[in-house]
């Protein structure tokens, strides 16, 4: 099989491409924007039909953390709502039937009904305010998934992860996720002999997913014949002020140098999210836990700062 992955040359498809390796019988395409400009129509219709594919994993999108999302709202709803609209499309109209399309746990209400929450809460109540764009860009395309699978009869599935890390993060300021960020910005502290400060008061909880655990998964719903609308991709809640100890351990930082700057915004409290669904799926999973998958990203981190990572 021919698989197209979209967004290639970030942190998940760049962890799919490591295992390329173990199928040796199928051929993957990792798309980049360098390549194509998803936003463009036109181009991803030309792009599609030239590459003649069996299957797409898209993973593409205009993403970021807290402070990007509340900065750039109107660029990620419109740029996601494009991209999103445009592999559809192309998908179709060139015989892609199978695919896996990425969602978030972002997309969620900070006050739903219950907690943990499934996948058939994802449009249930508003998303927080500091990241609706984004969230409703996502939301949205699970309805596009459905309705094509509905009235097509193709198999495009949604998959949602929590907070991802891993290697091939970005770990520019500004507009990295949590883990990212904090590495990069701690990383700089211990050279220079700063004072660490974490944003917030480290109070709200969070699920984080090692990026190679989340290529793992597509890989296997993508090829083993499951059939699913949606699914939950996540691991344990901890609180941020866990996390950091665990990275501020694992970067062996000062602790003594370290606080956090309460008047700062936390955004969510609180999205924790079920995995029922994939323990019935994939009983015998295992996940990479957080002081193992802090420790394998925090050294690649150092085996490519300064010269591959962009701060």
């Amino acid at each position: 099989m021919k698989i197209l992955v979209t967004g290639g040359s970030g942190m998940v498809g760049k962890c799919i491409k490591d295992l390329i390796g173990l199928y040796p019988t199928h051929g993957f395409t990792f798309l980049s924007s360098k390549d194509c400009d998803l936003t463009n129509r036109y181009e991803t219709q030309c792009y599609f039909q030239n590459g003649c594919f069996d299957y797409v994993i898209h993973l593409a999108a205009n993403v970021g953390g807290l402070y990007k999302n509340m900065n750039k709202g109107i660029e990620m709803f419109s740029d996601n709502i494009k991209i999103n609209e445009n592999v559809l499309e192309a998908c179709k109209r060139y015989s892609v039937n199978r695919g896996i399309f990425v969602l978030s746990s972002c997309i969620y209400t900070p006050e739903p009904s219950k907690f943990p929450m499934d996948e058939s809460m994802i449009h249930e109540g508003p998303p927080h305010p500091s990241n609706e764009g984004y969230a409703y860009a996502k939301r949205m395309l699970e309805l596009q998934c459905r309705q094509y699978n509905k009235k097509f009869n193709t198999k495009y599935m949604c998959l949602i992860p929590v907070n991802l890390y891993g290697p091939y993060d970005n770990f520019r300021n500004g507009d990295a996720h949590v883990i990212p960020d904090l590495m990069a910005r701690f990383h700089k502290d211990k050279i220079n002999d700063d004072e660490s400060i974490v944003f917030g008061t480290g109070e709200p909880l969070r699920q984080f997913l090692y990026a190679k655990d989340f290529a793992k998964l597509i890989l296997n719903v993508l090829l083993d014949d499951t059939n699913i609308q949606s699914m939950i991709c996540c691991n344990d809640e901890v609180k941020i002020s866990k996390m950091v100890d665990v990275l501020s351990e694992t970067m062996e930082m000062d602790k003594e140098k370290m606080s956090f700057n309460v008047d700062m915004p936390n955004g969510c409290m609180r999205k924790t999210v079920s995995n029922e669904k994939l323990k019935s799926i994939y009983p015998y999973f295992k996940f990479t836990s957080l002081k193992d998958g802090l420790r394998e990203t925090y050294t690649w981190f150092k085996n490519n700062y300064p010269s591959n990572v962009r701060l």
